[in-house]
């Protein structure tokens, strides 16, 4: 993208999600991306949330300003380098099928030429998606991605695991995981492979008393 003097270089990270709790990364620019993004579906917070959900871009340009809106995700956030943020849906009419987001380590708000940029990507990021779930495919070995990441596969199914563990729903269950995760200040997929090899189990809450 396009800088202006004294800014430093977006970093950006491009999902699918099908909901809230379906998230399925598909490529980040850097290690810190990669780790914010597993601190938003960690967290369950964070403007790639809301995104999806309203189907506008969410332009963040101070994250310390938001800290009391999001008070999982912006703390972590600012502590890893982090100060603003940026997501634009992957969305053409009423089919939605992700989230472009982009980070900058100084806080302030997109030029007009980083936002028109931004827009040229994610329109790039959607017509890639879309063939891809199509099977277009116009020049020979063309593959604009090669099926979905299974990066969150061991999430899903320790959830299942820890709705029946606890007889909860799967909505319950991932917000269950998602606690654990963030009281314990550990990978959101550490936690999950714990749970699938059955190193860790979430046992039902007691009931009252009588």
């Amino acid at each position: 993208m396009h800088r202006g003097a004294g800014t430093r270089p977006l970093r950006f990270t491009r999902r699918t999600v099908s909901g809230p709790a379906a998230r399925e990364p598909l490529a980040a620019c850097g290690e810190l991306s990669a780790w914010l993004e597993d601190l938003l579906f960690t967290t369950g917070e964070g403007p790639g949330v809301e995104d999806f959900g309203f189907g506008s871009p969410m332009l963040v340009p101070d994250l310390e300003l938001v800290a009391g809106r999001w008070p999982g995700f912006v703390p972590a956030a600012t502590a890893a380098g982090a100060r603003a943020l940026f997501a634009f849906p992957l969305q053409s009419g009423a089919i939605g099928v992700g989230v472009l987001s982009l980070y900058r380590a100084r806080p302030g708000p997109l030029m007009a030429q980083e936002l028109a940029d931004a827009l040229v990507f994610a329109d790039i990021g959607l017509q890639l998606l879309l063939d891809s779930s199509s099977g277009i495919s116009g020049l020979s070995g063309y593959r604009p991605l090669d099926g979905l990441s299974d990066s969150r596969a061991e999430v899903y199914q320790a959830t299942g695991m820890i709705s029946v563990q606890m007889g909860v729903s799967l909505a319950e269950a991932l917000v269950r995981l998602r606690a654990h995760a963030f009281a314990a200040g550990t990978p959101l997929d550490d936690i999950a492979a714990d749970v699938v090899a059955r190193l860790l189990r979430f046992d039902p809450e007691p009931g009252p008393r009588t």
